[in-house]
């Protein structure tokens, strides 16, 4: 073996500095040649070479002279490293026979002699010391590692490391994983049947080797310790950086994944999460647990990243949601509105055709009824103040004679909104919903009139305001978008102010995705196709598509300008920001100016933005827990007769009422919410805030100093009968549980009016 001389770069320098490994040199030969530092450099010890890229710089080692002290620069680039080679470099036309050992060991000036080791000796050794870790004889294992320590990193012929054998056998040895990791051992390594040695180690040997390795602890089995090594400002709080870098590292992402979760987070958790975000019963680690998104993830599939689905509301977002309730409430009180009680004396009356009876088998039928409702309603409502609205109206359908005491508006404002949303004559369909016609329809057909587009929209706003003042839960299929443009509108900074407007989305990834998540509660599967128009298509995809959309040009000449991974996010920007701004603009505003006719905007600053269609909504499935707390709000304290609501006879019909409805499935217990409440939904800020509170009227008179009978008009034999204004359910005193679960199931199942007429 020679030696064959290579320059040294400064970040070479710097690593040996660092590790403390230089030593002074006495040899007078080296010295009186200027060199003052000597480190011996271990064999295929990973270094960074002039360019500062970590490489095994010399397989049988070398030697490093320093020129200057160890605080000086190499201002003369003088410092050298040594590789030993198996043989010579040889000159143009120089025979290796001609050299000869021993003047090579004079010309290096080295006091031994180098040997060029057997061929096949390495692989030898290599698999003698994997042979030893396999029989655990690990004092063998250390000493041959700490003579060839290069075999730290070094595979079999079947791709298999030391480091996959010392996890596949639990080797809790944190000395021996260090000595591994400190000569390039890699955590990742793979060996020919695509194992790595995370994936055959044990929880506890993982959990030692990533502490060694520098690397996060697993979020499923250590969810506490991956967040503190995320955190890396210790502040208590993932930012959506430092969310997005630890969410792409568990799942292993490859660069396309490593954006899908940076958009993920940017769209989810733009404000970061803390550690009860994190790890509570609703928190991010259950999301991750359960979501079929993130499972696909894990299979390196790319799941869309909008799924058109209300996502969870955070405990914030209910006490917010809960302080809108309160000061609609307020509001309502000035104006003499009052749960439970008829409309105050200042309503206006609205005398309205009869709807159709409940559960008409003849949709179109349904329609004509509705649409008749509406046009009626609208032309007597149309000029009114956003006052008058607040002060309400009486509801007097044609042929039911009976006081508003809350059950007819509940009626009404299902029949409006079944008339507004229940096909594409005055709306759009979108995927999630529905939306405004484009500008340029500037005239919609009501009950056989033409009227201008602009005052059905603006109409709209009034009644969905309206509807969230009288605490009506309406199947409101506007989509998210409306409630989200609704909510800037009202903040202090508005929206936008002209149809050209600059944008508010950042130009920025966080602004992209943000621009996305706004389209996707408009339209959810274009902006999945938009994303992946971004990241995902190539420059072949690309050119198909030109800056139009729907027919229209993005810009000048659209039409013939081809999209190319160049400027493939400007299309993007003009794409979202004519479906969002420009197409329905003038009707969009519409909207909302009659909105805030009747509601100020100050009442939702604070409010989530997608909070209005929330509360209107409900919530559409009926679970077993709520059903618990609606049975907590009435048993007792809304018993009925209220001196005998501690009566046993009265406690058992409670009882067998709930276990009967808790049989049923979910179109029975939203027919039983229709029956009792007037809608078939309860409130999304929990069944606490139904107005007025529910109650169940067992119909019965005291017998007697203990005892209890029957009201002579309400026999066994008579069906139960549901009040919706004021929230009233009337039952006959049940014999047993059959007989209770017979008779509601009938009168729920079949009944033809979803209030009660007094």
């Amino acid at each position: 073996a020679v030696l064959v001389t290579q320059k040294m770069g400064a970040e070479m320098d710097k690593a040996a500095l660092q590790q403390g490994r230089f030593q002074p040199i006495t040899a007078r030969k080296w010295v009186s040649a200027g060199a003052r530092y000597l480190c011996w450099v271990r064999p295929d010890e990973p270094l960074p070479d002039a360019c500062g890229r970590t490489k095994h710089l010399a397989h049988h080692g070398g030697f490093a002279f320093l020129f200057h002290g160890l605080e000086e620069p190499d201002t003369d680039q003088r410092d050298r490293y040594f590789a030993i080679v198996a043989e010579p470099v040889l000159a143009r036309g120089e025979r290796a026979s001609s050299v000869d050992p021993d003047i090579v060991r004079c010309t290096t000036s080295l006091p031994f002699n180098l040997m060029e080791t057997p061929r096949g000796h390495s692989t030898a050794q290599l698999e003698k010391l994997l042979e030893l870790a396999r029989r655990e004889r690990w004092a063998l294992v250390r000493h041959l590692l700490a003579e060839y320590p290069h075999f730290a990193a070094e595979k079999d012929a079947k791709g298999i490391t030391l480091l996959h054998i010392c996890a596949e056998r639990n080797i809790m040895d944190a000395e021996l994983l260090t000595s591994l990791k400190d000569h390039g051992s890699e955590w990742e390594s793979t060996d020919d049947l695509g194992r790595t040695p995370e994936s055959l180690a044990s929880r506890s040997f993982r959990a030692l080797a990533r502490t060694i390795w520098g690397l996060s602890p697993d979020l499923f089995e250590d969810p506490e310790g991956w967040f503190r090594f995320w955190d890396r400002n210790a502040n208590g709080v993932l930012e959506p950086e430092e969310l997005g870098h630890a969410l792409a590292s568990a799942y292993h992402c490859d660069d396309v994944a490593v954006q899908w979760v940076k958009s993920y987070v940017n769209v989810n958790h733009r404000s970061g999460v803390d550690q009860a975000n994190v790890l509570g019963p609703r928190g991010l680690l259950h999301m991750l647990q359960t979501s079929e998104e993130f499972a696909g993830l894990r299979q390196k599939r790319k799941p869309p990243l909008f799924l058109g689905r209300d996502g969870p509301l955070r405990d914030s977002d209910h006490v917010c949601l809960l302080h809108l309730e309160e000061q609609l409430e307020r509001l309502r009180g000035e104006y003499g509105w009052q749960a439970g009680k008829p409309a105050p004396r200042q309503a206006l009356p609205l005398p309205l055709p009869a709807p159709s009876p409940e559960g008409s088998a003849d949709p179109e039928e349904r329609m004509r009824t509705a649409r008749g409702i509406l046009g009626f309603t609208f032309e007597q409502t149309r000029g009114l103040s956003g006052h008058a609205w607040r002060g309400g109206f009486r509801i007097d359908f044609a042929g039911q004679q009976g006081l508003d005491d809350g059950g007819l508006t509940k009626a009404w404002a299902a029949e409006i909104a079944f008339a507004l949303w229940g096909d594409n004559v005055l709306f759009d369909a979108r995927p999630p919903g529905v939306f405004f016609k484009p500008d340029d329809v500037e005239a919609l057909p009501l009950d056989g009139v033409q009227v201008p587009s602009v005052d059905i929209y603006s109409w709209t706003g009034r009644f969905v305001a309206y509807a969230l003042y009288q605490r009506c839960l309406v199947d409101c299929r506007l989509c998210a978008w409306v409630f989200r443009f609704l909510s800037r509108a009202g903040s202090p900074r508005h929206f936008f102010h002209s149809r050209f407007a600059t944008p508010e989305w950042d130009d920025s990834h966080e602004g992209e995705d943000s621009m996305l998540a706004d389209l996707a509660s408009l339209d959810h599967t274009v902006a999945n196709n938009l994303w992946r128009v971004r990241h995902e298509m190539s420059e072949e995809d690309l050119r198909w598509l030109d800056f139009t959309c729907a027919g229209v040009e993005l810009e000048p000449g659209g039409g013939d300008r081809q999209v190319t991974g160049a400027d493939k996010a400007v299309y993007v920007r003009l794409f979202c920001t004519f479906l969002l701004k420009q197409r329905c603009q003038t009707n969009l505003q519409a909207f909302v100016t009659g909105f805030f006719d009747v509601l100020p905007a100050r009442l939702l600053q604070g409010v989530p933005e997608e909070g209005v269609l929330r509360l209107l909504a409900g919530r559409a499935e009926v679970s077993d827990l709520q059903l618990s707390e609606l049975e907590a709000i009435v048993v007792p304290a809304g018993l009925v007769p209220t001196k005998l609501r501690d009566h046993p006879k009265l406690r058992e019909a409670a009882r067998w009422f709930f276990q009967s409805v808790r049989a049923g499935d979910h179109a029975f217990r939203t027919r039983l919410l229709e029956f009792w409440l007037g809608v078939g939904r309860l409130p999304l800020a929990g069944v606490a805030t139904l107005r007025p509170r529910p109650r169940l009227q067992i119909m019965v008179q005291a017998d007697g100093p203990r005892g209890v009978k029957r009201i002579a008009s309400w026999q066994e034999d008579r069906l139960p009968e549901g009040h919706t204004c004021g929230n009233e359910l009337w039952l006959a005193l049940p014999e047993s549980y059959a007989q209770l679960h017979e008779k509601l199931h009938l009168a729920v199942e079949n009944f033809e009016a979803g209030f009660a007429l007094r």
